[in-house]
């Protein structure tokens, strides 16, 4: 008998730290930080855009299990300059930046403004910044 209770409760215990590695439905997908951190850190249900001006690293995350993308349209001086999908799923991440060249090297100076999301239904998220260093 005492040899089935040291079973029972050693497949309850591995149960559970399994339990702890599973992901609740939300998380803090998050790309590697610059050495100083992130200079912008946006979020709405579903999505986590992390800006870091220098090299112009934009990165959009997908922080919910929800079955939908998450998403950035990157604007600079009101023209649209290109879009980023995180579409691996729930705590993926995609990032651009100014060495990808082309749309992706934003202007010095420029007024830019991330539209994003994370849910199919609904607006997007407007946040911006001016790209100043």
């Amino acid at each position: 008998m005492r040899l089935l209770n040291i079973r029972t409760l050693s497949a309850a215990a591995a149960v559970a730290a399994v339990a702890a590695l599973v992901p609740a439905g939300t998380a803090a997908a998050m790309p590697d930080p610059p050495g100083d951190g992130w200079d912008h850190t946006f979020t709405a249900p579903g999505v986590t855009v992390y800006v870091e001006e220098y090299g112009d690293r934009i990165s959009v995350c997908d922080s919910a299990a929800n079955g939908s993308s998450a998403q950035v349209n990157v604007w600079a001086n009101g023209g649209w300059r290109y879009e980023a999908v995180a579409n691996g799923g729930f705590a993926t991440c995609v990032m651009h930046s100014a060495k990808d060249g082309g749309a992706y090297n934003l202007p010095e100076g420029a007024y830019i403004e991330l539209y994003y999301k994370g849910e199919s239904t609904g607006w997007a998220t407007k946040s911006s910044y001016t790209n100043d260093h």
